[in-house]
């Protein structure tokens, strides 16, 4: 497999700049999600790796080999890289066999070989006796599979997911997540993955990049973004949360005690994060409180069913608004208390 390496790469679109000085190393074999909203740069810094624009400045590596630089820009199907779009990308006149064999075509791979390695990474993808089905016989999970198989039968480097999912329903989405998860799994192809969608971000990926106007806010695994976000943006990106005012009375080793809305408790800090005293954010999520007889006073204002849980909306007496999450909720107006069982202090 091949890793990739970015280093200060920036483009710029007439007077929008689309990317800001961006370094970033791709480890060989990983799943990384570029995540964030729209106008982020995510689908720029893509077409970049894929060689569809070039950059203005920085340098762009595949594995040992330069593909762009202020001096070179190697083209996209000399990169070996795949890229699976939002829209497929099939012939609608050509079965699932022939969009799949396309790759091995135009490099005169013989007719035997061809069906044999069109009819393994079909049956990879979970589409076994697939090969003679039309386009238009298969349902968008289905497609979705079909141009990820030719990727994988081109023996792509890289493959380069872009949105793949946003046209799907929910549980087709769910269902080509796992898919996706399992064929990363068992390929071991270096996979860079965009997304606006932080559930598709966090389920899929071994790393998610976090960008925003252009830049990366932050890097990390999964676990790590969501139970320690670098910053308020972050924090109110990924995950139900909610950010509130506390004062920190004391710190410890990664711990402060902190006071929210008269209660206090114990919250965790960043890693590396000094001593914080005083006024600071304080990121509290809905699995992280519960009703009880102590805690933070506030005021039930509203409840949404979720399916197997409410959430109920509280607002606090310093009228900030959280929720948490209980089988039969309180009331509208109910006077209630909110424990904490953890919180994280937000740097900066």
């Amino acid at each position: 497999m091949t890793a990739i390496s970015v280093r200060g790469v920036a483009k710029r679109f007439g007077a929008t700049q689309a990317l800001a000085d961006i370094s970033l190393d791709f480890a060989s074999g990983s799943f990384t999600a570029l995540l964030g909203a729209s106008g982020c740069g995510k689908t720029t810094l893509l077409r970049l790796i894929a060689g569809f624009e070039s950059p203005d400045s920085g340098e762009i590596r595949l594995g040992d080999d330069v593909v762009a630089d202020g001096t070179r820009l190697v083209a996209p199907e000399h990169r070996g890289v795949g890229v699976v779009f939002q829209s497929y990308a099939l012939w609608p006149h050509m079965n699932v066999g022939a969009n799949v064999a396309y790759p091995l075509k135009t490099r005169r791979v013989g007719r035997a070989e061809s069906a044999e390695r069109v009819e393994a990474v079909l049956a990879t993808v979970g589409l076994h006796g697939f090969a003679e089905r039309r386009i238009e016989e298969l349902s968008g999970g289905q497609r979705q599979r079909v141009a990820l198989a030719r990727c994988l039968v081109a023996e792509s480097k890289i493959i380069l997911f872009d949105e793949p999912l946003a046209n799907l329903d929910m549980h087709l989405r769910a269902s080509m997540t796992v898919a996706f998860r399992e064929i990363h799994e068992r390929t071991g192809t270096t996979m860079v993955y965009v997304t606006h969608d932080q559930s598709e971000a966090l389920a899929l990926a071994d790393r998610v990049v976090v960008m925003q106007a252009g830049r990366v806010l932050q890097a990390d695994a999964p676990g790590t973004v969501y139970a320690a976000p670098a910053d308020r943006t972050v924090a109110g990106f990924v995950g139900r949360g909610f950010l509130v005012a506390g004062d920190v009375s004391s710190c410890g080793e990664g711990m402060a005690l902190v006071t929210v809305a008269g209660h206090s408790f114990g919250a965790r800090l960043s890693a590396g994060q000094g001593a914080v005293l005083g006024p600071a954010t304080v990121l509290l999520r809905p699995e992280t409180m519960r009703l009880d007889t102590v805690g933070m006073a506030a005021t039930v204002i509203g409840a949404i069913y979720r399916g197997p849980v409410f959430e109920v909306l509280l607002r606090t007496g310093f009228g900030e608004t959280i929720a948490v999450d209980c089988v039969l909720p309180p009331a509208i107006g109910e006077s209630v208390h909110v424990a904490v069982s953890d919180a994280y202090i937000v740097p900066g």
